[in-house]
């Protein structure tokens, strides 16, 4: 009978029972056709994680000092004297604090850091603890917050101290997240080439939006970002201010010698952070053509831009001619806002198609004459939009298949059992259309419709939108499916890390923006190279947190991506009222369709 192996055994030889298991990151694991259906599954890919250096001896631990330090004082003695050794915290800064270890007896005195210190002597813990908690959303203030709840001390760190960290920090951060967009260029060209079958290639697809610090059109700081149709990976950022902080404490010397010099030499110096000079809503379109012209400093250029239409930014890029008047760029929609004009569309119709209607009091009110009970309610409206949308996915690769399949539902809602008008929906017995799958079983003689068609006059009022949004020009730049999801996704990672609802700084929004687009293209790793590049030591537990964090958002992307659960979100957002939101119309800058004179 074999012997029983106990703990200390295991310990001792080294048995396969004891060794820790290893974790594979995301990106080095084998991959199969689940992983594949995801975005984020293709994505985190990288070789980001080997770039970052583990240091297994690197751990940080919280502790009580009083009660750890008097314990091990009465277990330790001086190597000199013999005497008492006794320690106490001094020279405190932040987090960190220098240890004083003195001998009762012969009076001599040692000081150990709590902390390493790095770049100019500040302690590590401070660095880390800053960029933390800035990631988290909060500022100087959450920090003080945290350290005197935590009995740490009543604040953490001076402001102008403070401020030289973030500084520091936002530049560092800035550098590598330029470094991984040169990465992402890279990417993007290779599986533009794989996709096109071509060999080489520098002219790229790349799907552009704008997002702002402040809802509405006041906002001092703005947004947007260009990212890779096929990598779906951040390719530039552009951050835009109105405000900078300096020139705002000299604004009652604006007209004095004083100002006119500091403000040349605060230009020159490439100090002041008022990068956008006009109204808010046009921070989109300058930041767009901005990145459209450095392009070429990556060696690439944009021949496809992929809009919403809400925004004047493609007659922008194409009066700045970026590339020279010979070079052409083309414009494709995002589905998402298209279909969103339709339930914009029918809406304002809705609103605008008031009549002046007797009560039995003999007053005169203004009723909805083409809303109500078995007209344009909220859930038809919804309805024709998702059906709408639809049409043009399950169609994007053929224009007329995708005016044909946008024509089926219109007449497929003004049908009745006297006048049956089906024959754009798709006939079979699969067919999504009842009478369709009626005439496939030859059973159309006794059909009757399962629901009401909607009144004549609501099908006139309704027939000019459906033929102004099917119209070739629009559905020929939606041919290829394209959409702005992944910019979506990166604008509420960015305000998740500077929360609209707190005020922040253009530095601010700059560390946000900078972290949010690492993180999009590289995964939770992302957080680790900005730290090592600030010169911070990352150890077992930060390694393990983001290989966790990665698997839990291929995984959870994974999920999302099966067929089961993307009908299940099309079945819930089909039910919802009111989802989609209306167009802000007092705007000439920004609204759903403002760009499509172009």
């Amino acid at each position: 009978m074999p012997k029983k192996i106990n703990r200390e055994d295991r310990k001792s030889s080294g048995s396969l029972l004891n060794r820790p298991r290893k974790i594979v990151p995301p990106h080095k694991r084998k991959t199969d056709s689940v992983e594949a259906s995801s975005t984020s599954g293709k994505k985190l890919k990288s070789d980001i994680a080997a770039d970052v250096t583990e240091d297994l001896s690197k751990h940080y631990r919280v502790i009580d000092f009083l009660l750890v330090f008097s314990t091990v004082s009465t277990l330790v003695k001086c190597k000199t004297c013999d005497g008492k050794i006794t320690f106490k915290s001094c020279r405190k800064e932040g987090l960190g604090f220098n240890i004083k270890v003195s001998c009762e007896k012969c009076k001599q005195s040692h000081y150990v850091p709590s902390s390493n210190r790095i770049d100019a002597g500040m302690y590590e813990v401070n660095y880390r603890f800053a960029f933390v908690m800035r990631i988290l959303g909060l500022g100087l203030s959450g920090c003080d917050k945290f350290c005197g709840l935590m009995d740490f001390s009543k604040n953490f760190l001076s402001k102008p101290t403070y401020n030289t960290y973030i500084q520091k920090m936002s530049q560092i951060i800035q550098n590598v997240a330029n470094q991984l967009f040169s990465y992402a260029v890279v990417e993007e060209k290779e599986k533009t080439s794989q996709a096109n079958n071509l060999e080489d290639t520098d002219e790229l697809t790349v799907s552009g939006d704008g997002t702002w610090k402040k809802r509405g059109f006041s906002s001092l700081f703005g947004v947007s970002s260009l990212i890779g149709h096929y990598s779906g990976k951040v390719l530039d950022i552009c951050i835009k201010s109105l405000y900078c902080h300096a020139c705002k404490t000299w604004e009652n010397k604006l007209e004095s010698q004083e100002y006119e010099k500091w403000h040349e030499n605060h230009v020159n110096n490439q100090e002041c952070h008022a990068n956008h000079v006009g109204p808010s809503g046009n921070m989109e379109v300058d930041a767009i053509v901005q990145m459209f012209k450095r392009s070429t400093n990556h060696g690439v250029k944009y021949r496809n831009y992929i809009g919403d239409g809400d925004c004047k930014t493609y007659g922008g890029v194409l009066s700045a001619q970026p590339y020279g008047e010979e070079f052409t760029i083309n414009k494709k929609e995002c589905i998402g806002h298209v279909q969103k004009r339709m339930g914009t569309r029918l809406r304002t119709l809705v609103k605008t198609s008031a009549v002046d209607t007797e009560t039995k009091d003999g007053k005169i009110v203004k009723r909805k004459s083409l809303g109500g009970k078995g007209k344009l309610t909220a859930k038809m409206i919804d309805k024709l939009t998702v059906y709408y949308g639809l049409a043009i996915r399950r169609n994007h690769h053929s224009l007329e298949k995708m005016r044909d399949a946008i024509w089926a539902t219109f007449y497929h809602y003004a049908s009745t059992d006297k006048n049956p008008q089906h024959e754009k929906c798709p006939r079979g017995d699969n067919s999504w259309c009842e009478w369709q799958r009626a005439a496939a079983a030859n059973d159309v003689q006794d059909f009757k419709h399962s629901y009401t068609a909607l009144p004549q006059d609501v099908i006139e009022a309704i027939q000019p939108i459906y033929q102004d949004l099917s119209k070739d020009s629009l559905l020929q730049r939606c041919v290829g499916g394209f959409t702005q999801n992944n910019n979506e996704s990166l604008n509420q990672l960015i305000w998740k890390i500077s929360p609209k609802s707190i005020s922040g700084t253009s530095t601010i929004v700059e560390i946000a923006a900078y972290v949010a687009s690492g993180v999009f293209n590289e995964g939770a790793f992302a957080f680790l190279q900005f730290m090592q590049d600030m010169n911070i030591g990352m150890g077992p537990s930060s390694h393990e947190w983001a290989r966790a964090t990665d698997t839990e958002r291929i995984d959870r992307a994974n999920k999302d991506a099966e067929n089961a659960s993307k009908k299940a979100r099309t079945e819930r957002r089909q039910q919802q009222k009111d989802a989609l939101d209306a167009a802000d119309e007092s705007s000439v800058l920004y609204g759903p369709g403002i760009d499509d004179s172009m």
